[in-house]
């Protein structure tokens, strides 16, 4: 493959800043929606969305800050290889 991303280390600061930002408002979002026979779902379809974004943000995280995590356990998370967990 080509040459990887490089950039300063500000830069890479403020995409872990944005990870982290979309992690903690996926963890608030299902307490958003009350879970009511009158919701038809809603807060099950909310509480899936804000468990792909933790997913999301975690890759990002680990491919931003972590040089422990492999690119390809990454992108088994991100295709949702092998389940959602």
């Amino acid at each position: 493959m080509g040459t990887l991303v490089t950039m300063e280390e500000k830069r890479q600061f403020l995409c872990l800043e944005v990870a982290w930002e979309i992690d903690a408002m996926a963890r608030v979002l299902p307490d958003l929606v009350p879970n009511t026979d009158e919701g038809y779902g809603h807060h099950f379809l909310v509480r899936a969305m804000a468990g792909r974004l933790l997913r999301v943000s975690y890759v990002l995280m680990g491919a931003l800050g972590d040089d422990a995590e492999t690119t390809e356990s990454l992108a088994r998370i991100i295709s949702l290889d092998g389940g959602q967990g």
